[in-house]
């Protein structure tokens, strides 16, 4: 087995780093951090293709977890692109004089479990309808995007209902409306009398 010596360096350069983190976790965990909002983020060394070094991360978790625990759920950015649903691109922002602040893409096929003690700096909050397309893209790597389908299908076919149950409740209205004005009946009741005595003389 043959390791380079710049790979070993840099283990050891990350433990260092750690272990200064680790310094830090009791003031970090009172940190508050709100969902969407993007920090930097020390993700370490990884093995293999798993997300590494420091770079920008989103805050997914939901704001109950984010205020009562020490770690927080996070999908990094990047700049590799690739065409599928798990990548989502986030939109560009700026500095006043005119350097850009952020940009690349959401990894929601990387998301992770971090501990606050892992976060730098705050750079910004997405907008709803970014995380709107982070949560779409949440459901389909996760694979529960059918499950949210179902619902809204169900969803849609009792709305169905509801519009002909209304439907069929405003034709009934009109033809009793029509019925009193044609039996010269004051209210329903006298009506409903009036067409108890029609069945029974029929």
């Amino acid at each position: 087995m043959q390791i380079e010596l710049n790979r070993v360096q840099e283990l050891l350069d990350w433990v260092k780093t750690k272990l200064y983190l680790n310094t830090n976790v009791e003031k970090a965990n009172k940190r508050y951090v709100k969902r969407g909002q993007v920090y930097n983020c020390y993700f370490g060394i990884g093995v293999g293709n798993e997300i590494q070094k420091l770079r920008p991360c989103i805050i997914l978790q939901n704001n109950i977890g984010n205020a009562k625990s020490g770690n927080v759920v996070v999908a990094p950015i990047t700049h590799t692109f690739k065409d599928i649903p798990s990548i989502k691109q986030i939109d560009t922002r700026y500095k006043e004089n005119g350097t850009i602040l952020l940009d690349g893409y959401a990894n929601i096929s990387n998301i992770l479990c971090v501990s606050k003690g892992r976060l730098e700096d705050y750079i910004t909050t997405l907008s709803v309808k970014e995380m709107k397309e982070i949560d779409i893209a949440i459901a389909v790597s996760l694979n529960i995007m059918h499950y949210y389908a179902k619902l809204k299908n169900n969803l849609e076919d009792k709305l169905k209902y509801l519009e002909r149950v209304k439907s069929e409740r405003n034709i009934a209205q009109d033809q009793i409306e029509e019925l009193l004005k044609v039996s010269k009946c004051k209210d329903y009741c006298e009506l409903k009398n009036f067409l108890e005595k029609c069945r029974q003389n029929f």
